[in-house]
C-alpha cells in the first residue's frame, strides 16, 4: 500500500500504464485498501504539484462500479482539488460538466463532504477558545470548588454549547500530540491509511480489550485510531480517568452517522496538512473563501443549504 500511495503521489506524468493500473486498483474488490491509497496518492499529487486536467479526469472517469468508500474519498478529494484550482476550472465548461456529473451522482454525500470541509474553519477558533479557557482555569485547578472556578465555566457555557452543536472536531485537540511517533513521522502514507484491526497488535495484550472497546464507541477518524494504538500505553491513565463509556456513547449518538463516516477522511486529510512534516501546503485554508469558489455553486443549492454552510463559515 505504501508503494502504491508513493507512486501516485510522486509521479510527474501519468502514463497510459499508470492510468490503467489506477483503474485496476479501484475496481479490485479483493484489495480495497490498495484502491483507497491510490486515490489518496493521486489526490495529493494534484494538490501538492501543478495543475493537471489529465490527472483529474483520470479520477473522474474511474468512478463506475467502485466501492462506496472509494467514491467517498474521490468526492472529498475532488472538492479540495476544485478549491485549489478554482481559476483553472471555473471557465472550463466541459470539465465543469464532468465535475458536476460526479458531484451530483450522490448530492447528499457531496454536501456532507463540503460541510465537513467548511467545518474545519472553526478549528482555529476552537483552539483559541481552549487556550483561553485553560489560561483562566489553570490558577484555580487546586481549588475547583471555588465560586470563581464555576463562574468562569458558566461564562463560557454558550461557547461550549456552540462547539458541541456544530459537531466540531474536538478530537483534533486531544490527538494532535499523538502524531509525533515514528509511525507518522517516518511514513507519509500512514496518515491516510484506512483502518485495519491488525493495528491492535501494537497495543499491549492486557490493554487490547480496553482499546477495542474505545474504538467501538468513540467516533474517531482512522488516523486517530492508529494514533491511539501507538500512544495508548503512555496516556492510558489520563484516558481512563477522563473518558467514560457513557460519555463516549453520548458523543457517538449525538453525531449523525453520515457525518462520522464522511468526516473521517476529511479529518485524516486535515491532520496530514496541519500536523505532518511531509507536506508544505495548506489547502484547507481555502475553505475560508469557500463562498467565492465554483465548487460552492455546484454543491450548495437552495437557501437551506446556503444557510447551513454559511453557519459553519461564520
Amino acid at each position: 500500500m505504501n508503494a502504491i500511495f508513493d507512486n501516485y503521489r510522486l509521479l510527474d506524468t501519468l502514463s497510459h500504464e499508470d492510468e490503467a493500473d489506477f483503474r485496476v486498483f479501484l475496481q479490485d474488490p479483493d484489495n480495497l485498501e490498495d484502491g483507497l491509497m491510490a486515490v489518496a496518492g493521486l489526490t495529493l499529487n494534484l494538490l501538492e504539484n501543478h495543475w493537471s486536467e489529465h490527472k483529474l479526469m483520470t479520477i473522474l472517469t474511474s468512478c463506475d462500479g467502485i466501492a462506496p468508500e472509494m467514491f467517498e474519498r474521490i468526492v472529498v478529494g475532488v472538492i479540495l482539488v476544485m478549491m485549489r484550482y478554482d481559476r483553472e476550472i471555473r471557465h472550463n465548461q466541459a470539465l465543469l460538466e464532468d465535475l458536476q456529473e460526479v458531484l451530483t451522482f450522490a448530492p447528499e454525500l457531496s454536501f456532507t463532504a463540503l460541510s465537513n470541509i467548511a467545518r474545519t474553519t472553526q478549528i482555529k477558533r476552537m483552539e483559541q477558545f481552549n487556550r483561553q479557557l485553560t489560561q483562566e482555569l489553570m490558577p484555580l485547578m487546586n481549588d475547583r470548588h471555588s465560586n470563581e472556578f464555576y463562574d468562569i465555566i458558566r461564562s463560557r457555557q454558550s461557547e461550549m454549547e456552540h462547539i458541541a452543536k456544530m459537531h466540531l472536531d474536538q478530537n483534533f485537540l486531544i490527538f494532535r500530540e499523538f502524531y509525533s511517533t515514528p509511525f507518522f513521522r517516518n511514513v507519509a502514507s500512514n496518515w491516510l491509511l484506512p483502518w485495519n484491526d491488525k493495528a491492535l497488535f501494537n497495543v499491549k495484550e492486557e490493554d487490547r480489550n480496553d482499546v477495542a472497546g474505545l474504538l467501538d464507541l468513540w467516533p474517531l477518524c482512522d488516523s486517530d485510531k492508529y494514533a491511539l494504538c501507538q500512544m495508548y500505553d503512555s496516556f492510558k491513565g489520563i484516558i481512563k480517568s477522563q473518558l467514560s463509556v457513557d460519555s463516549l456513547k453520548e458523543v457517538g449518538l449525538d453525531m449523525p452517522k453520515n457525518q462520522i463516516v464522511t468526516n473521517g477522511y476529511v479529518q485524516q486529510l486535515y491532520r496530514f496538512f496541519r500536523l505532518s512534516s511531509h507536506t508544505q501546503i495548506r489547502p484547507f485554508d481555502l475553505a475560508f473563501h469557500l463562498r467565492d469558489l465554483m465548487v460552492y455553486r455546484l454543491i450548495v443549492v437552495g437557501e437551506r443549504a446556503k444557510e447551513s454552510i454559511n453557519q459553519l463559515l461564520a
